[in-house]
C-alpha cells in the first residue's frame, strides 16, 4: 500500500494530533527480549532460549542441529488475507524467508502468523555453529531484519 498513513496515539484517554507517515509493504524484525539484543524465541517445547544469564534458571542456549521457534514481524501478506480486528489471524509465507545464524544458512520449516502481527519460525539451528552467541538475520522478499540481533547456542 504505496503512500502514508495517518497516525494517533491514545493513552489514558487522551487521543495525541494526527502525524503521517510512510506506508511500507514490508518491515520485517525480530522481537527480542526487552533491553537485549536477544531474540525472543523458544525450545521445541516452548522453555525459554537464550544465554543462562539473562532470565537465570528460565533460559538455556540453543543446541546445533536443534528446531527453534523465533518470533517476528513485519513480514507481509501471508496466504490467509489478514482480517481486520480479528483476534486470531493465520497463514504461511510463500516463499519462505532465508534465516541466517552465525552466517550459515538455516532449514525453515514453517513461516506463518500465529497471533495479529506476529509471525513465527519454526528453523534447525545449522548443526556446525560454534558455541557462544551468533548473530541472526531473516531476508524476505528483499527485505532484511535489523542489524545485531542474537541466539546464543550451546553444544
Amino acid at each position: 500500500m504505496p503512500g502514508s498513513v495517518a497516525i494517533e496515539l491514545t493513552n489514558n484517554g487522551v487521543t495525541s494530533a494526527s502525524i503521517s507517515v510512510p506506508a511500507q509493504a514490508l518491515s520485517p524484525s525480530f522481537f527480542v527480549f526487552s533491553g537485549t539484543p536477544y531474540v525472543a524465541a523458544l525450545h521445541a517445547d516452548y522453555s525459554l532460549l537464550g544465554p543462562a544469564s539473562l532470565f537465570p534458571g528460565s533460559t538455556t542456549p540453543a543446541k546445533p542441529g536443534e528446531t527453534v521457534l523465533l518470533y517476528a514481524n513485519g513480514f507481509g501478506a501471508t496466504s490467509v488475507p489478514v482480517v481486520s480486528g480479528s483476534e486470531v489471524q493465520s497463514g504461511s509465507l510463500s516463499p519462505l524467508p532465508v534465516v541466517e545464524i552465525g552466517g550459515i544458512g538455516a532449514t525453515v520449516d514453517f513461516a506463518g502468523l500465529v497471533a495479529p502481527g506476529e509471525f513465527q519460525f519454526n528453523v534447525t539451528v545449522p548443526a556446525s555453529l560454534a558455541d557462544g552467541d551468533q548473530p541472526l538475520k531473516a531476508t524476505y522478499n528483499g527485505s532484511t531484519t535489523q542489524s545485531a540481533t542474537l541466539i546464543t547456542v550451546q553444544n
